[in-house]
């Protein structure tokens, strides 16, 4: 087990409370509301989302997919961690929980309308393999489709001990690599400066 990996499995059982305890390391309550702002706005939850089959893609304790879990036909959630599941499991009874890793998504083609991750984990794998993983949230994701992700402009400006962030991007190199990466993608809102530790992008799929 890799060393990140090996971090996640511990930190799993404690980790819903270190989010909400202020002298954590893994605090970051304003983070998280922002990201939660930035889903509600840019997709407009509401009627047209009872449709959709989200993926919450390294999904911890599924803390990212609470505004809308509710609000669509169904929730994969997604980690590599077994504990990270089996504790999200136990807050959405309803969820489907599959163990797998972003740069090889054992899903279909086009299986889903909105895909979503926090945790900054395009930053968390190794650099060689990010193209991997956006091939891979493109091809599951439907036409029309979204992606929200955030992600860290400085890996030393993560919440967690070294060695889990092993990479950052600025704002321009982001665009850069989404756009390599992801034919015809349309990039439709930031939140967030090259100046924040992190920063959220949402990305329509052509």
């Amino acid at each position: 087990m890799d060393p990140s990996q090996s971090f996640w499995e511990e930190a799993a059982p404690k980790w819903d409370a270190l989010l909400t305890d202020a002298g954590s390391f893994a605090n970051h309550q304003e983070a998280s509301r922002r990201f939660h702002w930035f889903l509600k706005r840019t997709l407009k939850i509401g009627n047209r989302t009872k449709s959709y089959r989200l993926l919450d893609l390294a999904c911890g304790t599924g803390e990212a997919s609470w505004p809308l879990w509710k609000r669509v036909a169904s929730v994969t959630f997604m980690d590599r961690s077994a504990t990270m599941l089996r504790l999200a499991r136990n807050k959405y009874p309803k969820g489907i929980f599959v163990r797998g890793a972003a740069e090889a998504l054992p899903f279909l083609d086009a299986e889903f309308d909105v895909i979503v991750s926090r945790g900054a984990v395009l930053s968390q794998i190794d650099p060689d393999l990010v193209p991997n993983a956006l091939a891979h949230a493109w091809r599951v994701l439907r036409p029309q489709g979204y992606i929200l992700f955030d992600f860290l402009t400085d890996p030393s400006a993560g919440p967690c001990p070294a060695p889990v962030f092993r990479s950052g991007w600025r704002r321009p190199a982001m665009e850069t690599l989404l756009r390599a990466h992801l034919p015809g993608a349309a990039i439709l809102a930031y939140d967030g400066t090259d100046a924040h530790a992190v920063n959220r992008v949402l990305v329509r799929k052509g």
